[in-house]
């Protein structure tokens, strides 16, 4: 094994001493070196369209039923990982991010999502630390952190500006009037509008209240003009906005993202000493086309989206981690 490292070191030594664009690739490397020895890397979603839009660049090689749940050993990025849903809420993604690093013993976690956020509706925040609301707050990794920059830098990562939305609120395809850019730096928030309760999902492949991702890489997650059908489950989500099923997001103020799983995850990859950072894509934010008011119709206009955006950002950052090693 360490002859291997070693060969690949040379490898890479030579290549840039050939101006090689692998040298360009790890001009970008943090001082700390990162290592991919160890365990795989845990990268969780919160619910089935974020795991969706995940799965779309992995190469799944196994799925492990986790309760209602199912993670999934993979290749993202061309780096080990393990994908998975950690469920909606606090509870769930403390619960579900604790057996999941029990199971698998993770070198570090990434979580990927979708958040609210005074940022642009599909831009990509990295926020430099989480704080629980309540109880803490939590760094990110910054050697980590300083591979989420060089993402951010141009040409680090394309980011999607259209998407379709329900036929309720338009028809077709919408596209954002700017284009959308990763936002490296400030404080997330994650707080806990269910008082300590673990909603549990639901087993009807809804995309955004299901167990998995079966029911949530439908046309509304695809790309191109297949999104612009619109499903059954999407008309549902808006109905049960309508109904107000969804707690209200907490006030952004300050924060560049809020949700309601990131800090508990990160919570836990500090109790275990991991590498931890997370990608949100702004679902409910600013310079809407369509004017909605806010979360949680832009929740259910724009999750899709922002959901393609964060993934396409973790599998960039997963790339140049694999290049860093």
């Amino acid at each position: 094994m360490r002859s291997r490292r070693a060969l690949r070191r040379w490898i890479s030594i030579a290549l840039c001493a050939l101006a090689l664009p692998s040298c360009a690739d790890r001009a970008g490397c943090p001082s700390d070196t990162v290592s991919n020895e160890g365990g795989p890397i845990l990268v969780l979603a919160a619910f089935p369209g974020e795991l969706a839009a995940l799965l779309a660049h992995a190469q799944v090689t196994e799925e492990i039923p986790l309760g209602a749940l199912v993670l999934r050993p993979a290749t993202l990025g061309g780096v080990p990982v393990v994908v998975g849903m950690t469920g909606i809420g606090l509870a769930n993604a403390s619960r579900t991010t604790r057996e999941a690093v029990r199971l698998f013993t993770p070198r570090g976690i990434v979580m990927a999502g979708v958040a609210g956020s005074p940022h642009r509706i599909g831009d990509v925040t990295v926020p430099e630390a989480w704080q629980l609301a309540g109880e803490g707050v939590y760094p990110v990794d910054a050697a980590w952190l300083e591979l989420a920059r060089a993402v951010a830098a141009p040409g680090g990562v394309v980011l999607e500006r259209c998407t379709a939305v329900p036929s309720e609120v338009a028809s077709g395809i919408v596209c954002m009037p700017e284009p959308l850019a990763v936002w490296v730096g400030g404080v997330g928030q994650s707080s806990d509008p269910f008082v300590g309760g673990a909603p549990e999902c639901s087993p009807d492949g809804h995309p955004v209240f299901g167990c998995d991702a079966g029911g949530a890489s439908s046309a509304a997650l695809g790309s191109g003009d297949a999104r612009a059908a619109s499903s059954a489950s999407d008309r549902a989500a808006l109905r049960v906005a309508a109904d107000a099923t969804l707690p209200a997001r907490p006030a952004q103020d300050d924060f560049v993202a809020v949700d309601m799983e990131t800090a508990a995850v990160a919570q836990v990859a500090a109790e275990h000493g991991l590498r931890f950072i997370a990608f949100r894509a702004v679902s409910d934010g600013a310079n809407d086309p369509l004017g909605l008011p806010g979360f949680p119709a832009q929740f259910f206009a724009y999750y899709p989206l922002a959901a393609r955006n964060a993934a396409a950002a973790v599998a960039a950052f997963l790339a140049r981690l694999g290049a860093c090693s």
